[in-house]
């Protein structure tokens, strides 16, 4: 079995705004692109209660870093009593968004390690002992990227920007 180390376990946002949802998707899918990451939507529910939008949204981005690390990013949206409204060029969903993202490593992806007790302890000391400085080293990359997605999406959502 693959083993996870989280880096940004959840880093939560909660703001009203009114913004372009499509628009939105099309900037962190582009963002995601340029960085060279596969973006899966995961689930897509919207509902409508008194003439009131809310949908929750979950996206996963992973990309291979070696043979042995892949990085992951997941992204959850939820928006809360929204209304569509006339914007300058586009409709506009105005309510409340919540948005959060958490980011991990995934180690021996292809399960190459797990086969046996033996697999395991050796994967162990090798994370340990051989890996442990470009383990570190992805770590700080993966943390780097998931604080700019977040903040290109505050930013987008024209929020406070967070410094990691």
């Amino acid at each position: 079995m693959t083993e996870i180390e989280y880096v940004i376990p959840k880093i939560v946002v909660a703001q009203d705004a009114s913004f372009n949802f499509s628009q939105l998707y099309k900037m962190l899918k582009a963002w995601f692109d340029l960085h060279r990451y596969d973006f899966y939507e995961k689930e897509f529910v919207e509902s409508l209660q008194e003439q009131k939008q809310f949908n929750t949204i979950k996206w996963k981005a992973d990309r291979k870093i070696d043979d042995y690390v892949k990085f992951h990013i997941e992204i959850r949206i939820k928006i809360f009593n929204a209304v569509k409204v006339e914007g300058k060029k586009a409709m506009l969903l105005k309510g409340k968004v919540q948005m959060a993202v958490e980011s991990f490593l995934e180690k021996d992806y292809e399960d190459r390690w797990e086969n046996s007790p033996m697999g395991r302890f050796t994967r162990a000391l090798f994370d340990t002992l051989v890996v442990r400085d470009k383990l570190n080293r992805y770590s700080g990359e993966l943390r780097d990227e998931t604080y700019e997605v977040f903040n290109e999406a505050k930013a987008f959502l024209k929020l406070h920007q967070y410094k990691g």
